[in-house]
C-alpha cells in the first residue's frame, strides 16, 4: 500500500491543525518588505499592513523557488523514502510556484503534481478534501488522486470582499479611476477565482457590512454548497461584530460550525486589512454566472 504525502505552498493559508491532522508539508512563498525578503508564514501578517502604512509602498510577493521545493521534497523522502508526493499547487497562472515545483520534481521519482487553480482558502478546501479522500481510500492510485483533485477544484468556489481597495490599487489590480469611482459611489467589488485567475466578481453598493451580508447570501444562492466544506477567511483586524454577522448568516443555512482561517501575508498583501472571504465545495453548480 502506497504512502502518500501532500505538499503545497504557504499561500494555501492552510491552518496548522489541518497540516498536523493530514501531515501536509508546506513550501514557502515569499514577501519582500523594502530590502528584506522573508518566507511567507515566518512573521505576523500585521507587519504587511504596518509596512504599507509607514512607507506607502506595497510589499512584493513572490512564489516559491525550485530550491524551496527541493528542500521540502528532500525532507519528505528522508522521512518516508518510499512515499509518493502529491503536490497540490497554488494556481499556476498567478505565480511561478507551480513551475518551480515542476523543475524541482525532475530530480526525484514518485512526485505527482496538479494545479489546484485556487489560492488561499480555495486551495485549503481542495487540500482538505483530497487528504480525506486519500485517508478514506488507502488503496487508491496516484492517477485516481489527481483525477479527484481535478474534479474537486472545479466544484470549489471562493469569493473575497476587500474592506479597502487601497491595496488592490497599489498592486495595479484596480485602476485609479475605478478606485475613486468605487469610493464615490460606495461600491464594494468582490474578488473571485475563475479558471485559476483572480478576477473582479459581483459589485455591491452600500456599506461594507451590507455588502458582506449580500455576498454571503449570494454565495449560497449561486452554489449548492456542502455545509461540511465551508471555510471563512479573514485578514487581521476583523472585528467580532463582523464575525457574528457571518455566523448568524451561516446558521440560517443550517451551518452550525465553521472553520475560520487566518489569511497569510501573500493574499493579505493584495486584499488588505479587514478583507473577508468564504469558500466551499458544491454538490452541483446552480448558477455559473455568480
Amino acid at each position: 500500500m502506497k504512502k502518500y504525502i501532500i505538499t503545497t505552498e504557504s499561500g494555501s493559508d492552510l491552518p496548522q491543525d489541518i497540516i498536523e491532522r493530514y501531515g501536509v508539508h508546506i513550501v514557502p512563498m515569499h514577501v519582500t518588505l523594502g530590502n528584506q525578503t522573508l518566507p511567507d508564514g515566518s512573521f505576523d501578517v500585521q507587519k504587511v499592513f504596518d509596512f504599507y502604512e509607514e512607507t506607502g509602498t506595497l510589499p512584493k510577493t513572490s512564489g516559491s523557488t525550485p530550491h524551496d521545493n527541493t528542500e521540502v521534497f528532500k525532507q519528505v523522502f528522508a522521512k518516508y523514502p518510499d512515499a509518493h508526493i502529491i503536490h497540490i499547487g497554488y494556481s499556476a497562472v498567478t505565480t511561478v510556484s507551480f513551475n518551480a515545483a515542476n523543475i524541482a520534481a525532475k530530480d526525484f521519482t514518485n512526485i505527482h503534481l496538479v494545479d489546484s487553480k485556487h489560492v488561499s482558502i480555495g486551495l485549503t478546501a481542495v487540500i482538505k478534501a483530497t487528504a480525506q479522500f486519500i485517508e478514506d481510500n488507502p488503496g487508491t492510485s496516484p492517477e485516481e488522486i489527481i483525477d479527484f483533485v481535478k474534479d474537486i477544484r472545479e466544484r470549489t468556489h471562493m469569493v473575497f470582499l476587500p474592506k479597502t481597495l487601497i491595496y488592490l490599487r497599489a498592486g495595479g489590480r484596480v485602476s485609479n479611476l475605478a478606485f475613486y469611482g468605487a469610493n464615490l459611489l460606495k461600491i464594494n467589488p468582490t474578488i473571485v477565482l475563475s479558471n485559476g485567475y483572480l478576477v473582479s466578481g459581483k459589485k455591491y453598493r452600500g456599506s461594507f457590512e451590507r455588502s458582506l451580508r449580500t455576498m454571503i447570501k449570494d454565495f449560497f444562492r449561486g452554489h449548492e454548497i456542502d455545509p461540511e466544506t465551508v471555510l471563512i477567511a479573514g485578514a487581521p483586524s476583523i472585528t467580532e461584530h463582523y464575525k457574528k454577522i457571518i455566523l448568524d448568516l451561516l446558521k440560517e443555512k443550517n451551518i452550525k460550525t465553521v472553520k475560520w482561517v487566518k489569511t497569510g501575508a501573500v493574499i493579505s498583501s493584495h486584499g488588505g486589512p479587514g478583507a473577508i472571504g468564504i469558500s466551499g465545495i458544491s454538490k452541483g453548480l446552480l448558477n455559473p454566472a455568480f
